[in-house]
């Protein structure tokens, strides 16, 4: 009989569910929990010093829970990292599967569930186990290479603060038709239904830090996250 015991750390910047999961899964007789930590910083000294078996990991924010993450792997390649978050953007999960982590769970599991995934990753560590809605899944195709270029960047800005193509063209000093090939590209790029749809994606995209047409985000599309939030 295997009696091999899992050890487990816990990163979780939120005191009371941190301190509830810590107590979930010290009451397992095969599970042992090395820690449990508020922040990266701390969770990459735990990861470091323990080499936990699995890392249970939630982030205030998608960005974070990427970085995270991926301190976390160079810290402790061994140990098998398991995002549970309430978030559920597909560019998140795309993120978290570039990383390779071997769990990526939504908040709405229960405790018997995350237990059963803890323990099936522990025993088979090769695979790996998505517990999301089926709309984000079916997002993932649109999103796997979707970039933006700085001018369709501005063109969202615009689209944004609610501005027709006619406006947007007279600001841009460019012709309507332009500005319609520029959101036909910028639709099939995101896989968006309609312009709001477009505005949340690419809003989405930038939260997750990603490389506009393989640079960095500009400022201009920084303004974009805000506009489209407020």
């Amino acid at each position: 009989m295997d009696s091999k015991v899992i050890t487990v750390l816990v990163v979780d910047d939120q005191t009371l569910l941190r301190d509830t999961l810590c107590d979930v899964l010290a009451q397992q007789p095969d599970i042992k929990v090395v820690g449990g930590v508020a922040n990266d910083e701390l969770a990459a000294r735990v990861a470091a010093e323990t080499r936990p078996d699995i890392i249970l990991l939630d982030g205030a924010e998608p960005r974070e829970i990427i970085a995270t993450a991926a301190r976390l792997r160079n810290q402790s390649p061994d140990s098998h990292c398991i995002i549970l978050t309430a978030f559920q953007h597909p560019l998140l999960i795309k993120h978290a599967l570039r990383l390779r982590v071997s769990g990526f769970l939504t908040k709405s599991l229960n405790r018997h569930e995350v237990l059963s995934v803890i323990r099936m990753i522990s025993a088979h560590p090769e695979q790996s186990v998505l517990s999301i809605p089926k709309g984000s899944a079916s997002s993932l195709p649109h999103l796997a290479e979707a970039s933006l270029s700085a001018r369709e960047l501005q063109i969202m800005e615009y689209v944004a603060q609610g501005l027709s193509n006619s406006q947007i063209a007279s600001r841009l000093a460019i012709t309507e038709a332009t500005v319609k090939r520029h959101l036909r590209n910028i639709f099939e790029k995101l896989g968006a239904a309609s312009r709001i749809d477009a505005v949340n994606k690419a809003k989405s995209m930038l939260m997750m830090g990603l490389s506009v047409a393989g640079g960095p985000v500009p400022r201009r599309g920084a303004a974009l996250r805000m506009r489209a939030g407020s």
